[in-house]
């Protein structure tokens, strides 16, 4: 019962906030204003509070750990506020420095580790056995997970539905993982992130009538990130620390392939341009549907490898 309830009373409670945040952010401005580097051509409204309140309150309703759902409740809602921002100052015609969101997104994972969500070991690839991490590295590993894979949802959130749906199907793989490794904590709140982000999709999918924005964007990452620290990381074989980079897999390259590519260009690897797979995918001749379904099947194919890998373990 508590699996459904996870599943369809995240898809309930965003479905229903939709409406009033959408009201919300169009009565004051809260929008996505199109300029030369973006895809879309009229203003769209930031509604990604819907997943931050219906994620937020529904975790408190499932029978998960306090720790766990204090840590992703404040850890959440600080990345959330910390994007928000961000959203307000660009609605207004401004951009928010790197260096302020960064330092939220510290804060973010810190509240994450407080709470007792931590990279406590690793998997020793050439002995196979463990590598136990002193406190101070253990924080170290752990915001150094939650802020990357905060970022690159953030980064692939660049056409309709894209970071919305590699989430889900992220979410999806890790509960999947999580079934069989026996851990229903991580597989509720898989579910919760399975349920919200296909409520989300039903309105951000292309044509989109609605944006994550950054506070959307970042909280969906950070969230994601903490399913990881909780399930597949806890595992004492090498499939905790291959799982979660295969299933983030794409996210990962083409976030990698940019801060290379700028780096080698002399450009600052924080400042957002069109040099992104799904932009390239465009500029080849796709429509944003079309490039959505294929980075949509590419993501499902690393999460197969990842389940594969996950599999042959237990065998």
């Amino acid at each position: 019962m508590a699996y459904v309830l996870a599943l369809c009373g995240a898809f309930a409670l965003v479905t229903a906030i939709m409406p009033r945040l959408y009201s919300f952010s169009v009565r004051h401005g809260i929008v996505d204003r199109p300029t030369a580097r973006k895809v879309h051509e009229i203003p769209m409204p930031f509604v990604g509070a819907a997943l931050w309140v219906g994620i937020s309150l529904l975790l408190w309703t499932l029978p998960i750990d306090n720790g766990l759902a204090l840590g992703l409740s404040l850890g959440g809602t600080i990345a959330f506020v910390v994007g928000f921002v961000d959203d307000l100052v660009k609605s207004r015609g401004g951009d928010m420095s790197a260096a302020p969101k960064l330092l939220g997104q510290i804060f973010a994972a810190s509240a994450l580790y407080w709470a007792g969500v931590q990279v406590e070991f690793l998997s020793n690839p050439f002995s196979g056995g463990l590598i136990f991490l002193a406190p101070g590295l253990s924080w170290l590993v752990t915001v150094i997970w939650v802020v990357a894979v905060t970022n690159i949802i953030n980064f692939m959130d660049g056409l309709d539905g894209l970071a919305c749906g590699i989430v889900n199907i992220a979410a999806l793989t890790m509960g999947i993982i999580a079934y069989f490794m026996g851990q229903p904590t991580t597989l509720l709140v898989s579910l919760v992130l399975v349920g919200g982000t296909l409520a989300f999709l039903r309105y951000n999918f292309n044509p989109a009538k609605v944006f994550l924005g950054d506070g959307g964007a970042y909280f969906l990452g950070f969230v994601l990130a903490a399913v990881s620290v909780e399930g597949a990381f806890k595992s004492a074989t090498l499939v905790g620390l291959l799982v979660p980079i295969l299933v983030l897999g794409l996210p990962i390259f083409d976030t990698m392939y940019n801060i290379v590519r700028r780096l080698l260009s002399g450009k600052p690897i924080y400042v957002a341009d069109r040099g992104h797979t799904h932009h390239r995918l465009l500029q080849a001749g796709l429509s944003q549907k079309q490039t959505v379904l294929v980075m949509y099947l590419v993501s499902i194919c690393f999460s197969l490898t990842a389940l594969v890998v996950m599999f042959a373990s237990r065998w």
